[in-house]
């Protein structure tokens, strides 16, 4: 039954830019492939992640990262460098996307990298999420935009942070790297956050590598009373996994 889905999602799939001469690709139905699957599901549809060549589960501090987004609309994760966060919250959203009908006509945006360059790159591993079970697969985008099922994915550098400003029906908001931003930068991008949170009921996803002690991280790290759940991901957590011993 799988092998049959994939065939049926090579040949009449090509999501997002569907071609008005081809009636079977139009029929929505054909989405179906994605409903309704758990998130363990689609990463088993889609592919699991590859790093160095191996290809990897989907580890159990993952799921606990995954299970966190969906139970609470502010999360902080301080993590160690190589395990595989930014990887697993692009699948997050992806899967989100597909997997209902929940975001339809929303934006989900993405704040990684302080240049439009590496924002572009955050998009390009988006899209390479279907490449290789899914090859004939086309996705309407340009250099930091992707549209899938009608949702807007945008990815903004930090030095453009004040072009957030001005949207609506923002679903979630991730925050790549975040630690590592000017500090006006970070006063923008705060005040996105609130205001999103006010109009939209965003969802917000702030993870990154420590940087300073006295930056954006320890100060929520270190406020009793921050709205962040916080998860903390040292590099203990991959050893064995995605790490070597």
């Amino acid at each position: 039954m799988l092998l049959k889905h994939f065939k049926l999602a090579n040949d009449l799939l090509r999501l997002g830019h569907f071609d008005t001469n081809n009636p079977g690709v139009n029929d929505p139905n054909q989405l179906d492939i994605f409903l309704g699957k758990s998130f363990l599901e689609f990463n088993g549809i889609i592919g699991l992640p590859i790093k160095n060549g191996k290809e990897h589960p989907i580890y159990d501090y993952e799921l606990d990262v995954v299970k966190a987004i969906e139970k609470h609309r502010n999360i902080w994760i301080k993590k160690a460098s190589g395990i595989g966060m930014t990887e697993l919250i692009l699948r997050f959203l992806t899967w989100k996307i597909f997997s209902s009908n929940e975001l339809e006509y929303k934006n989900v945006f993405i704040v990684s990298g302080t240049h439009s360059t590496h924002a572009h790159d955050v998009k390009e591993r988006m899209q390479n999420l279907f490449r290789n079970k899914f090859p004939s697969m086309q996705l309407d985008s340009k250099f930091t935009d992707l549209w899938i099922k009608n949702v807007n994915i945008k990815i903004f550098p930090s030095r453009n942070s004040k072009d957030l400003r001005g949207y609506t029906d923002v679903a979630y908001l991730f925050l790549d790297e975040a630690d590592h931003w000017l500090d006006s930068e970070v006063s923008e991008l705060l005040h996105a956050i609130t205001r999103y949170e006010e109009k939209s009921n965003c969802t917000t996803i702030m993870c990154s590598t420590p940087n300073r002690p006295d930056g954006l991280f320890q100060s929520i790290e270190k406020d009793p009373n921050s709205k962040y759940h916080k998860i903390m991901l040292d590099y203990t957590v991959g050893l064995g996994k995605i790490r070597p011993r």
